[in-house]
């Protein structure tokens, strides 16, 4: 069967610098072959699920949008000659039909080729989302007339900085609600009245951290509730062609009160492990990730009153 090898030693780049790629072509049998040629691209992908309406059907459908912006894109001729476009192929096609075509015959055997990838100093790190991703990828086809061209995909990951110098300093953080995450409507009819602070001791984290909090809730009236707990979400938010949308990583919840009633005041301090949710803190041309600490107070029969502070989460 022949197929196409791309033989990297590794699938991670390095930010400014270039890694050599070996590629190899392997044919069981000749073949025809206009061309070989590779791609290396790297970009930032959103995507925004919108609906609209159809007034002549009366239906509403569902669309996602999808984005990208180009980080990285190199395309390289490794053999034959370049591509011809639509027309240009058809009409080749035609020529190959009754033996002529532009193309070059390779027997059955293995010829090897190289690509050097290099990845800009300041590329972001590739990462995989629910809305949004940073991808890294080699693509090779092998450009067959009038047959199913030959092709072959590796991605690859980029990483980030680690140097802690780069980072903004740690600093406490403070959130009130609803007077930060204001009350809405749906609070107003279908959630308690409650009101609440919380205090981290800093606001930067890395995965294995422990993050050291305090909780305050205050309440006119007595409030019953199932427990309280905290979590930490990443919310994902993106922009694709005009269209939004968002999409929020949950990590596991863990209780720091169990069943009871809060009596005008209740405090209680937490210490949460850091486990990452999903993607850590960053921003992109089309997208952002923001980081939170989650406060949930479960509470029978209402809305359940949540309460998120702000944190900056990296990976290491």
């Amino acid at each position: 069967m022949s197929e196409i090898r791309i033989q990297t030693a590794s699938e991670a780049l390095v930010p400014g610098e270039t890694t050599r790629v070996p590629i190899v072509v392997s044919l069981n049998e000749p073949l025809k072959v206009r061309g070989l040629h590779a791609k290396f691209h790297g970009a930032e992908e959103t995507s925004a699920t919108y609906t609209s309406y159809n007034a002549a059907t009366k239906t509403t459908q569902t669309h996602t949008a999808v984005e990208h912006v180009d980080i990285v894109k190199a395309d390289y001729l490794l053999s034959g000659r370049e591509r011809q476009g639509f027309f240009g192929n058809v009409a080749d096609a035609f020529a190959t039909l009754f033996g002529g075509g532009e193309h070059d015959i390779l027997e059955p055997g293995e010829y090897p080729f190289e690509v050097d990838l290099q990845v800009p100093a300041d590329a972001r790190p590739s990462f995989a989302g629910g809305k949004c991703r940073v991808f890294y990828e080699l693509s090779v086809v092998v450009d067959i007339p009038l047959a199913r061209d030959l092709k072959a995909l590796q991605s690859f990951q980029v990483g980030g900085t680690s140097a802690e110098a780069s980072r903004p300093a740690p600093a406490p953080v403070r959130t009130r609600f609803p007077e930060d995450h204001q009350r809405g409507l749906l609070d107003s009819w279908f959630g308690p009245e409650i009101h609440g602070e919380a205090a981290l001791q800093r606001n930067t984290f890395v995965a294995g951290d422990t993050i050291e909090g305090i909780l305050l809730l205050e309440t006119p009236d007595p409030l019953e509730h199932r427990g309280i707990s905290v979590r930490l979400i990443s919310v994902e938010s993106t922009t694709a062609h005009g269209h939004t949308d968002e999409h929020v990583h949950q990590g596991e919840p863990m209780q720091i009160a169990g069943e009871g009633t809060i009596a005008e005041r209740f405090s209680q301090q937490f210490r949460l492990p850091v486990t990452l949710p999903g993607p850590v803190t960053t921003r992109g041309e089309r997208f952002s990730i923001d980081c939170f600490v989650q406060v949930e107070i479960d509470v029978p029969w209402a809305k359940d009153p949540k309460l998120r502070i702000p944190i900056t989460l990296y990976e290491h």
